[in-house]
């Protein structure tokens, strides 16, 4: 058996990272065909930083807890934001690759998505999209408080901004807020996200789909930039556009809506998602592999909002692995240092 260990120059950058971990911790075993064995590489794509809006892991915790997982190749993907990358690059070596990665929010045919970019060179288009989302979401945070203290909740807006952090409060972090407030302990409608509720697994992201989603009690339409657009400013930066977790925005027809996005300038689809059970996934690889389409693959990890979601878990076999590696050869040709 092969191991492929970390340098020890490598280890002293990580040192200063707050989440621990040990040597034994980022020891990889690599493929030794001639005794028979191999070891599933571990590839994840789509994760966040708190660089997003509704993560809260610092970009050195995160990289670290990749490597206790055992990731070889991740890519960073905030909400609207590139700049995780520059300081993610401290941590490239031969051991681990580091691809440029957003994740971008936009609207095609009346409905909203998460498109992926990778492999991007940063520049002044994306710092644009982030600017544009913020002021979207000025505009939206007063209404959604308003609606959800007309359901009856209590909301302390002194906790709700220790909460966000210094950044616009979230549906996720609303959520918090009110299952803290004592006013709010006897409210029914909150019994499903308290421990032993039925949506207690993951209570924050739970209250944002049962309150927020498309259709609830407190959902605001809102248009985002163009899927097109999006697609477009992706590829002018050097990258590939990714459609993310098609089955967390679509119940049904996702290859009628897909095949419109790849028409629209889609290269590729987040096969492998959290999202996505094993027979959707096999569709969805099957419907990537007929139309020529890149498969990628990643966890959507964001931390205390997600629990449930580790980073390194997608599932794929070796053939599929064998795809989502054809996609980063040529996605890691065209990733390029800030």
């Amino acid at each position: 058996m092969i191991i492929n260990k970390i340098t020890l120059s490598q280890i002293t950058k990580y040192q200063g990272a707050s989440a621990p971990f040990f040597i034994a911790d980022i020891v990889r075993i690599i493929p030794n065909r001639d005794v028979g064995e191999f070891h599933m590489e571990k590839i994840d794509l789509h994760m966040h930083s708190d660089y997003s809006d509704d993560a809260d892991y610092p970009v050195a915790e995160l990289i670290a807890r990749c490597l206790r997982e055992g990731v070889t190749t991740l890519a960073v993907t905030d909400h609207n934001s590139a700049f995780s990358f520059a300081e993610s690059l401290k941590w490239r070596s031969d051991s681990l690759n580091i691809i440029s990665g957003i994740e971008i929010d936009c609207t095609f045919q009346g409905r909203n998505f998460h498109l992926l970019g990778y492999g991007f060179t940063p520049s002044d288009d994306f710092s644009q999209v982030y600017e544009n989302f913020n002021n979207i979401q000025r505009e939206l945070v007063p209404v959604k408080l308003t609606k959800l203290r007309e359901l009856g909740f209590f909301i302390d807006d002194e906790n709700l901004a220790r909460l966000a952090n210094g950044r616009l409060p979230q549906e996720e972090q609303m959520g918090e807020a009110i299952l803290e407030d004592e006013r709010n302990a006897d409210n029914p409608l909150l019994l499903p996200y308290r421990s032993g509720g039925e949506r207690a697994d993951m209570p924050l992201i739970n209250f944002y789909w049962d309150f927020f989603g498309p259709n609830k009690v407190c959902y605001q339409p809102v248009t985002y930039p163009a899927l097109e657009d999006m697609a477009d400013l992706i590829r002018n930066n050097g990258g590939i556009p990714v459609i993310a977790h098609i089955g967390a925005n679509l119940k049904e027809e996702h290859e009628a809506m897909l095949e419109l996005m790849l028409e629209s300038g889609v290269a590729g689809i987040e096969v492998f998602s959290s999202y996505h059970d094993e027979a959707l996934a096999q569709r969805l690889y099957n419907f990537a592999c007929e139309q020529g389409a890149y498969v990628t693959c990643g966890s959507d990890f964001h931390g205390r909002n997600k629990p449930k979601i580790e980073v390194g878990t997608c599932q794929y076999n070796r053939e599929q692995l064998a795809e989502i590696q054809r996609f980063i050869d040529v996605v890691s040709k065209g990733s390029h240092q800030a």
